[in-house]
């Protein structure tokens, strides 16, 4: 089990996919990250962007062994390139892009 952490202007009780932007780096979607001080900042800048509500960062245990199945579609980039930036590129232009359930960095 690990934690993974998101950074926003409330308190998320529920992830609800429907309220998650369009255009974003990786696509619509609900975005986690496993360095709580990168949520932390996100949460500020959020918060700064928004206008209202106070940095909140919520905590989910994660069971890794979810990320075996084998029918989850995964879009993996193992470092900054040119591929990386040119998949960011479509999604903040809102190009057609094939749906994935998880996009990143790493394994």
């Amino acid at each position: 089990m690990i934690t993974l952490y998101h950074g926003s202007n409330v308190r998320i009780e529920s992830i609800d996919l429907g309220k998650c932007k369009p255009y974003k780096d990786f696509g619509k979607g609900f975005y986690l990250t496993d360095i709580e001080e990168q949520a932390v900042q996100m949460a500020v800048r959020r918060t700064r962007i928004a206008g209202v509500g106070v940095p909140t960062v919520s905590a989910y245990r994660f069971d890794e062994r979810f990320l075996d199945d084998a029918s989850l579609k995964v879009k993996k980039f193992d470092s900054p390139s040119r591929e990386w930036a040119l998949f960011v590129l479509a999604n903040r232009q809102g190009r057609e892009l094939p749906a994935y359930d998880r996009v990143g960095a790493g394994s």
